[in-house]
């Protein structure tokens, strides 16, 4: 299976997961669909090196001063932790993902929708 399949596979399963209403699952697929991304990236071009996980690869991009302030801040938000009361600070975790992946993948050159 190809990255680009496997980051559409986690984001349909995003999708299910908030048709179920299961916003854990969400985040969780999202930031999953991100990472297949970013690694596909390094691969391409080893100047990027945000990390070797989703976690960490998604809060580089987040800290790069080089991605645009709208990506950064959807970045950021997936990459949070919950609050104390188990508030996640993406209210919208799939069009957060869909931010990122865009900028990400016109970065590399591919056609910038996700789906």
């Amino acid at each position: 299976m190809s990255w680009r399949e496997e980051m559409r596979r986690e984001l349909a399963r995003a999708l299910d997961a908030e048709q179920a209403g299961n916003a854990g699952r969400v985040r969780t697929c999202a930031r999953r669909a991100i990472g297949i991304a970013i690694t596909e990236w390094q691969r391409r071009d080893t100047a990027v090196r945000y990390g070797p996980d989703f976690l960490r690869q998604l809060m580089g991009l987040a800290d790069d001063r080089a991605t645009p302030v709208e990506v950064q801040n959807a970045a950021t938000r997936l990459g949070a932790k919950l609050s104390e009361d188990f508030e996640a600070r993406s209210k919208e975790p799939l069009q957060d993902a869909r931010i990122v992946l865009r900028h990400i993948l016109e970065r590399m050159g591919e056609s910038a929708d996700p789906n």
